[in-house]
């Protein structure tokens, strides 16, 4: 799974923070001065921009040319955290901006010269950022779409302006970037060297040169100085930055080549391509933007005032390497950063992944664990259900048939007893006919749990109802003697239990026959034969008059020992 971050909005003080700021003013709550707060910086830092870049112009810079246009970089910053919100600020800089260097002209431009000049540059260096942002927010949704971002579109406020994913964090939306700095100044080029040209100001020859001279002026600053007001935004601040001996070593060899490339003109400034790959490495794309766009703006600087490896006897030559210079560890630094940082998000991206499918296999490994538990449950239930008579609540006779080939192996192993009882309740037809099958069935229920009552522990002995009004008992290790204590139990219970049964016709209770069979060491004969002889052993009971047990052993001379009825 693709890493996920948040398009989480600025602040409703989001300028301040943005700027630094901790703490914010009762002027700030109101979103109406918000933005006209926001709009007079813009507009403020825009006229700065100019006046810088024409400080260059008027030094000592071979052919009087500004290799970069600061205020291009401040509108595609701005616009990228604010959106259109900084339109009247651009515009109001754009105006107060170019006052003083449209005076410069020569011949000065006439009141209608300057009025259309200031219009249509006011509107070159606005379309400029809004093509260029527009451009890369486009990319910049369609990762956040196929990375499945939740994407948070409070464009309609400036109390919460748009903000989005690290642009230099992938290579993608970094390639957007670079095709969004360059058409932007591509259109504002063509409407502002269209303008001169219309006026009578640019001819034709110059027409080329001019628009070339704005393009990579303006170029330059985006690729260079944009990514640090773009990229400020998603920094967060580690206090060992502050005491990191490689940032410090870096910072000192920064200096160091640049004093030696453009103080003492050694051929040395593209060392600075190494470190600053060392930077993006180490410290991620924000400080690598810091560290490119500090070093071109000294770069620069120093070439203005007529010092470095870049000065040449043409100025064109000055201000195309100077700008080659630039541009080429800009863009190494912008796409060797997008390059780590979406090799950190692909790895993050497979280890959540990893994480997610080991969550996945422990869920469905707990589902599947209580699945089965569950069914072991339902299994034990369901065997219950299949092996416990449902009105009696004890075995039925599928159970018995199950179990009693085990004790019949348990007998033939040890060698011991292994007695069978059926007991059979007396007249229950007439019983059912007297007095209902509701209260048969309760008789029959009462008359397990006497006879449940009367064996030994379960697990030992078990009790079975065979069929209709007829149970079962399997005693293991019970010989005769033994064997007809328990009858006389069950039968003295019975009797206690005095359950009414007025169908007999002698006004007495619920009796029972019993028929035991007694399988003692060397008995010939197997479980069925023991079956038959304890079924016979009960036949002979009821034969008798009923109300009393009948033993039937092969161990003894006799035969048949029958019980007293009473």
């Amino acid at each position: 799974m693709a890493r996920q971050e948040h398009w989480a909005p600025i602040h409703r003080h989001g300028l301040v923070r943005w700027l630094g700021g901790s703490k914010t003013s009762f002027f700030l709550q109101s979103p109406l001065l918000h933005n006209i707060l926001l709009n007079l910086l813009v507009a403020l830092f825009y006229v700065v921009g100019i006046k810088l870049s024409d400080q260059l112009v008027s030094t000592l810079l071979p052919g009087r040319i500004a290799p970069v246009w600061f205020p291009s970089a401040l509108t595609f910053g701005v616009f990228f955290h604010f959106g259109h919100w900084v339109t009247p600020g651009i515009i109001l800089g754009s105006v107060l901006g170019l006052i003083s260097v449209l005076s410069t002209f020569d011949p000065p431009p006439s009141i209608t010269q300057f009025l259309v000049l200031e219009t249509a540059f006011a509107f070159a260096n606005t379309i400029q950022p809004f093509v260029g942002d527009l451009w890369l927010k486009n990319k910049l949704k369609l990762v956040a779409q196929r990375e499945s971002v939740p994407i948070i579109n409070d464009s309609d406020s400036i109390r919460e302006p748009l903000a989005i994913l690290n642009p230099f964090q992938r290579l993608s939306t970094t390639i957007a970037f670079v095709q969004g700095a360059l058409i932007g100044p591509f259109l504002s080029a063509v409407i502002g060297v269209s303008t001169l040209l219309f006026l009578g100001i640019v001819t034709w020859e110059k027409f080329f040169y001019s628009w070339i001279t704005w393009w990579s002026n303006s170029f330059l600053a985006i690729i260079v100085f944009s990514p640090v007001l773009i990229t400020v935004r998603f920094y967060q601040f580690r206090r060992h930055h502050l005491t990191d001996v490689k940032l410090i070593l870096s910072i000192a060899l920064t200096v160091l080549i640049w004093f030696l490339s453009f103080y003492k003109s050694y051929p040395v400034a593209y060392m600075f391509l190494p470190l600053i790959l060392f930077v993006v490495f180490h410290f991620g794309e924000f400080f690598a933007s810091v560290f490119v766009a500090f070093f071109a703006f000294f770069a620069i600087f120093t070439t203005a005032q007529g010092q470095g490896i870049f000065i040449h006897d043409s100025g064109n030559n000055s201000v195309i390497f100077l700008q080659m210079f630039t541009g080429v560890i800009s863009m190494t630094a912008l796409f060797f950063s997008a390059v780590i940082e979406e090799k950190k998000i692909a790895q993050q991206s497979l280890a959540q992944a990893v994480r997610n499918l080991e969550n996945e296999v422990k869920r469905r490994t707990e589902r599947l664990t209580a699945a089965k538990k569950s069914l072991e449950i339902a299994n034990i239930e369901l065997n219950k259900l299949a092996h416990i008579d449902g009105l009696t609540h004890v075995p039925n006779r599928r159970y018995f048939e199950q179990q009693f080939p085990r004790e019949w192996e348990a007998f033939l192993q040890r060698g011991n007893n292994l007695t069978v009882m059926m007991v059979d309740v007396d007249y229950f037809k007439l019983y059912n006919d007297h007095y209902g099958h509701g209260q048969g069935d309760i008789c029959l229920t009462e008359i397990a749990q006497i006879l449940q009552s009367c064996i030994r522990q379960p697990g030992s002995d078990f009790i079975a109802r065979y069929g209709g009004e007829e149970f079962i008992l399997v005693l293991p290790e019970v010989g005769r003697l033994e064997a007809i204590a328990i009858a006389q139990r069950i039968k003295i219970t019975l009797q206690a239990e005095a359950i009414p049964h007025l169908a007999t016709g002698n006004g007495g209770n619920v009796t029972c026959s019993i028929g035991i069979a007694v399988a003692c060491s060397g008995f010939e004969g197997d479980s069925e034969t023991l079956l038959k002889q304890a079924d016979q052993a009960l036949y002979l009971a009821k034969q008798a008059g009923r109300n009393q047990y009948v033993l039937f052993s092969d161990c003894e001379t006799e035969v048949n020992i029958v019980g007293p009825p009473d």
